[in-house]
């Protein structure tokens, strides 16, 4: 294996690694917007339920 060929596969490795971070830290913000969007939901619900109560 040259030289050249070894650093390519460093510099992928490299690319990989950070492209799989940046895809744990989308995961976790559609997680958070997803409890976010759960949240209004609920909180829609309740003013409902409150406004057919009155």
């Amino acid at each position: 294996v040259s030289t050249e060929v070894a650093r390519r596969n460093v510099d992928k490795a490299t690319t990989i690694k950070a492209l799989r971070e940046d895809i744990k830290a989308k995961d976790v913000e559609i997680t958070r917007l997803k409890g976010e969007k759960d949240l209004e939901k609920n909180k829609n619900g309740v003013l409902i339920t409150m406004a057919e109560e009155i």
